[in-house]
């Protein structure tokens, strides 16, 4: 993909954002929910700790898994709503007749919820002052964790007729990507059965982070299976969808 495609399209999915401007405060949601995390948990400890005794420092890992997420399901959902308007715009069949091939399109449809959702994590988790771990192995754990958003964006290409519906797919993986969470309350050879959610490989890699221990072989599962599961949600897209579009 030449310069000039990639700056044509960054400029229309700009468009669309200009013309929708909800969307665009969805991509800001991650970072505020990062400053209300770092200003409302140190509080609510206070509070628990003063009223019941309860310390929730021991669950800062949890929360920190769960807002490891945030920022690609939010992206992913912009992104996979973004694809819903070119598709009910008829812009696939339009880009027939430009340079642009299919290979080049779908991979900038994947790639720029990736960079973004990785990008975002990387900046917002700091910002929450939770759980803190080094660069070195934020950075990783971010990666894979961005696998979820071209995930999404492509589930709602597929799944989703439009945007009311999209609305209704989106409710449906947030809550199938936070059952890590509850798998991490089952003991440990047991809880790797949620490991067939993507989800679970960087948020448990985060745990392990944090704990001191190493990650690395749950980064390698979690490119797997995010990978395998990328790969099913390309080929459903391509046989629904960009075959009769293209």
């Amino acid at each position: 993909m030449n310069a000039a495609v990639f700056r044509a399209l960054i400029y229309a999915d700009s468009r669309l954002l200009w013309r929708d401007p909800l969307l665009g405060w969805i991509l800001a949601l991650p970072i505020g929910l990062a400053l209300l995390l770092r200003a409302l948990i140190p509080r609510v400890q206070a509070e628990l700790l003063a009223g019941t005794g309860f310390d929730l420092t021991p669950y800062h890992p949890l929360v920190m898994g769960g807002y490891l997420m945030t920022a690609p399901g939010m992206v992913g959902m912009v992104i996979g709503f973004l694809f819903l308007d070119e598709r009910d715009a008829r812009t696939l069949t339009a880009l027939r007749t430009t340079p642009l091939s299919m290979r080049h399109y779908v991979a900038y449809r994947l790639a720029l919820p990736l960079l973004l959702g990785t990008a975002s994590t990387l900046i917002g988790y700091p910002l929450t002052g939770l759980t803190p771990i080094a660069f070195s192995s934020l950075l990783p754990i971010a990666i894979v964790a961005g696998f979820s958003a071209p995930l999404l964006t492509l589930v709602l290409a597929v799944a989703a007729p439009n945007k009311v519906a999209g609305f209704a797919v989106v409710k449906v993986m947030n809550a199938v990507n936070l059952l890590p969470v509850v798998a991490s309350f089952v003991p440990r050879p047991l809880q790797f059965v949620a490991g067939l959610v993507p989800t679970y490989w960087p948020m448990r890699a985060l745990w392990s982070s944090a704990a001191g221990d190493s990650f690395g072989a749950y980064l390698v599962l979690g490119t797997v299976v995010s990978g395998l599961a990328l790969a099913l949600a390309a080929w459903l897209l391509d046989r629904r969808l960009l075959r009769r579009a293209w």
